[in-house]
């Protein structure tokens, strides 16, 4: 049986673009390239995970709060939302799941799965990992914003869950606050494939 390619967009949201409230530079040139290059080629994942910041108005990444961040994916708002040229190119694909994480005030999580302890701690997560482990054989690729923060933590987590061999990096379509290079030394140190 030949693997499944199960593909992870992690944080395509309003936000994250340029005009957001924590913008990452190139973010709409990487997502706009991501809904070129799915627009063909929807049918050659076997299932898509789209991750999505959801933050509550006082979540604790907040500067407000005493963390690192402006506010930004406060839930229910345009800022959290998928961008909207993705979300139309994967509104025609019926094997699309979106994933919420940082729902929590009091706790920041960075990649869907959160492994604390060895363990998963978003619920996301867990449904996320249980369907890769359902596959007999799998392969999968991770794109996304931002690719220094939360592109490779999920990395970094999911890692821990299935090892490296079977992870992927679309580059390509992911846009980083340094520019690329934490992600690509990660993969490299760890012989992640980087497309």
């Amino acid at each position: 049986m030949s693997a499944k390619p199960i593909l992870i967009i992690v944080d395509p949201q309003n936000d994250f673009i340029e005009g957001g409230s924590l913008a990452v530079s190139g973010a709409q040139k990487a997502m706009l390239k991501l809904s070129d290059y799915l627009s063909t080629r929807l049918n050659l994942f076997d299932r898509i995970f789209v991750t999505q910041d959801f933050h509550p108005e006082d979540h604790c990444s907040f500067t407000e709060q005493g963390g690192t961040w402006p506010k930004h994916c406060i839930r229910e708002t345009f800022g959290a939302e998928v961008f909207k040229p993705l979300k139309a190119v994967l509104d025609k694909c019926s094997n699309v799941e979106y994933c919420k994480k940082g729902q929590s005030k009091d706790r920041d999580q960075y990649s869907v799965f959160d492994i604390q302890n060895g363990e998963i701690t978003n619920e996301d997560g867990k449904k996320i990992y249980d369907y890769i482990k359902s596959c007999d054989k799998f392969d999968v690729f991770i794109t996304g914003i931002a690719g220094d923060v939360c592109v490779l933590n999920t990395i970094k987590d999911l890692s821990q869950l299935i090892g490296t061999k079977p992870i992927f990096v679309f580059k390509n379509y992911t846009a980083s606050l340094d520019g690329g290079q934490k992600l690509e030394d990660y993969c490299n140190e760890n012989s992640i494939d980087i497309f």
